[in-house]
């Protein structure tokens, strides 16, 4: 449903005229100056949540603690923040492969208790069309729908109001302990790779390492080389993990095509994409793919990668997964060598994941016919150094659709 236009500078008013945002006005009204800021944007898209969107968010989440303690101004504003996109984003460009856009939730915002985002630029949200409806992904497996579409303020802000407030993007760790990918978890927690790829528990709340790409075996994967881990020194645990992390570039799935990345280990990783859609990383297959992290993009795969170069020509698709190993000579085991895990005793849990994130389009189809030798990089977001996990390592660059200039 299509909304009215408002002159340029009005953004109070608008929002004084919509009954359910009212809620969104007071919190706006919080924040020093940002009514102002934002009127004055242009290039911007605002999704706004009703007033039933921000009564149902539970008290005991970031979110939800932003919305009842609203003396916690920074907390607010990086709340407000997610839910202003960079570029305009009308209805009608929406498709059901989705696109990743940038917010102004950048590192700034950061309180005592925790930071919200470490991605240079501003964090990730994704947009998809899920049959007449558009939807909003983000953090914790949020999905919010559109439920009015292109409310117009002057000639640069599209305004949508959606039922669902937008979640930040949990560390990578946590989310591993509520999705249930404990094996990834505990091998981090065991390999000590001398930097922090997400915070490793509630006791740390400091910014780390950002804007890297990792890819997630499930524990079924791990268990099929339990073998190999159990003989496995630290510094070849060490080497396969990083092995599986992308330093110093944000790629989500749409971007792919058949091409080769350095890892943070050094050897490329060789992706390719296939006629049917789908979308593998060297013999992996990506099976959950775009997890937005406050730090990074995740990726989750059906089999443990294993550092060395990959010959495309023989990825064999129809292979099941036990059967696909990187790790010829690996035998499984009933336990892995390594069980210590952090966020032990968190209470949220993944229970359902929605049926829209497990059925997503990971790329255009039209992507699959790239040319199999292209060695040409992702059309992924560079975002820069923050704390550089390589800076040696190259850099796949590109340019992100309807990124506009930072404007807080």
């Amino acid at each position: 449903m299509a909304g009215s236009c408002l002159a340029q500078g009005d953004l109070v008013g608008l929002l004084s005229s919509q009954s359910d945002l009212s809620t969104l006005l007071e919190l706006v009204g919080l924040v020093d100056g940002l009514a102002e800021t934002l009127s004055a944007a242009s290039n911007i898209t605002i999704f706004a949540p009703t007033n039933e969107a921000f009564a149902k968010v539970p008290r005991d989440e970031p979110e939800g603690a932003a919305i009842e303690y609203r003396n916690e101004t920074i907390a607010v504003a990086a709340l407000l923040a997610n839910h202003v996109f960079k570029g305009v984003y009308p209805s009608d460009v929406i498709t059901n492969v989705p696109t990743f856009a940038q917010t102004l939730l950048n590192s700034s915002y950061v309180t005592a208790t925790q930071p919200f985002s470490n991605i240079t630029g501003g964090a990730y949200n994704g947009l998809v069309k899920n049959g007449d409806n558009v939807c909003v992904l983000s953090g914790e497996e949020t999905i919010s729908t559109v439920t009015q579409a292109d409310i117009k303020l002057g000639e640069g802000i599209t305004i949508h109001k959606i039922d669902t407030v937008l979640s930040f993007g949990p560390p990578l760790q946590l989310f591993t302990y509520r999705a249930g990918y404990r094996a990834m978890n505990a091998a981090l927690e065991a390999a000590d790779l001398g930097f922090d790829v997400g915070l490793s528990g509630p006791d740390q709340k400091g910014l780390n390492v950002s804007d890297f790409t990792i890819f997630i075996p499930t524990d079924a994967a791990f268990d099929s080389i339990g073998s190999v881990l159990e003989s496995a020194n630290l510094e070849t645990l060490q080497e396969v993990l990083k092995f599986h992390i992308i330093p110093n570039n944000v790629i989500f799935s749409p971007s792919l095509g058949n091409v080769t990345v350095p890892s943070l280990q050094g050897d490329n990783l060789t992706f390719t994409v296939l006629p049917d859609g789908s979308a593998w990383v060297n013999n992996a297959k990506i099976t959950f793919p775009n997890t937005i992290l406050f730090n990074c993009v995740a990726h989750v795969i059906d089999t443990v990668l294993a550092p060395g170069e990959f010959d495309r020509s023989s990825l064999e698709p129809s292979v099941p997964a036990a059967e696909r190993l990187s790790f010829p000579s690996a035998s499984p085991v009933t336990v892995l060598p390594f069980t210590s895990v952090a966020f032990e005793g968190d209470t949220m849990t993944y229970t359902s994941t929605p049926r829209l994130l497990q059925t997503i389009a990971a790329v255009a189809i039209s992507r699959s016919n790239v040319n199999g030798t292209s060695s040409s990089p992702p059309l992924a977001t560079y975002t820069g150094f923050a704390v550089s996990l390589a800076t040696s390592a190259t850099m796949v660059m590109a340019v992100a659709i309807g990124v506009a200039a930072l404007l807080i």
